[in-house]
């Protein structure tokens, strides 16, 4: 039987998760601890307790899910980096009420064996373009493109730059770095951005993009599925700590410049990211780093 254990030592919190969570029709554990027990479980544990107990996600559990344990506050940008140089596939990083939106999807992803697509973070009734680029070089208008449209439909300017920056990296990542040769080896990774390549088959790249009001979402998507999500969050914990993130550092430069990094693979087959920024709040009302869920 499905069930949801809520680990969080504040009372009013408790209570709060369990909302969120029962919303999924779920079976509701509720403990001021993480049990020692949680086999086939989706554990949501407010971040003190995974601060504390950070080797808990190798126990036998469906998911680990990190949250901010009184809801009320961001999470410090210091807990968010533990978390994922342990290996945490799953850290929100917002407050409520930004929390319950993030908690519930990824909560029904678990659920429903269902990692991909955009429409999950979107409300329904958001438009959603697709670009699929039928050669390299389509990159940058792509980019351009994207840009234009978002000004379209009257984003903040502010915007502008970082959507510039996911949209170009998550693309250069699935044009050059997903490809791999029969040996496992990255063949399109030293080959020039420049230079034009038809796409076709499992080289094609597609990038989705809609907006709600509350969440600007980019999806880039291919069809390789050969991003290993180990290591990753370890990757964004050590380059968060660097005063400036350089071009050509892919995820990490993504995540840096987003609210929320979900990324989705499906071996041998698929790999999304979906990279979110929240359009409702200034960048100063927000966590300063931002919630990180890998599915696989």
């Amino acid at each position: 039987m499905e069930r949801i254990v809520v680990a969080c030592a504040d009372r009013k919190a408790q209570r709060a998760l369990a909302r969120v969570a029962g919303a999924t029709r779920c079976p509701i554990e509720v403990t001021a601890g993480i049990p020692p027990d949680c086999t086939g479980a989706i554990v949501i544990a407010d971040l003190a307790l995974a601060r504390a107990e950070p080797t808990a996600r190798t126990r036998p559990a469906r998911a680990w899910i990190a949250v901010p344990g009184d809801g009320g506050a961001a999470a410090a940008p210091d807990a968010i980096g533990e978390l994922l140089a342990a290996g945490w596939d799953h850290v929100v990083a917002q407050p409520m009420p930004l929390l319950t939106e993030e908690l519930l999807a990824t909560v029904h992803k678990i659920l429903r064996g269902d990692a991909f697509g955009l429409e999950k973070y979107v409300a329904w009734g958001a438009a959603i373009s697709t670009y699929s680029l039928g050669n390299a070089i389509e990159r940058a208008g792509v980019v351009a493109l994207l840009a234009k449209e978002l000004a379209a439909v009257g984003l903040p300017d502010r915007l502008g730059p970082l959507v510039g920056v996911i949209a170009d990296e998550l693309l250069a990542n699935a044009l050059y770095a997903a490809p791999v040769d029969e040996r496992g080896q990255r063949f399109r990774a030293g080959e020039s951005r420049e230079a034009p390549r038809r796409l076709a088959g499992k080289d094609v790249v597609t990038l989705r993009w809609a907006t709600d009001g509350r969440y600007l979402a980019i999806e880039v998507r291919d069809a390789w599925g050969t991003l290993d999500p180990r290591g990753i969050g370890a990757r964004l914990a050590a380059a968060r700590t660097q005063t400036q993130l350089d071009a050509g550092m892919g995820l990490p430069l993504v995540y840096a410049c987003s609210n929320q990094l979900v990324l989705g693979v499906s071996p041998g087959e698929r790999t999304e990211a979906i990279a979110l920024l929240d359009v409702r709040y200034k960048p100063t009302d927000l966590a300063r780093v931002g919630s990180y869920h890998v599915f696989t």
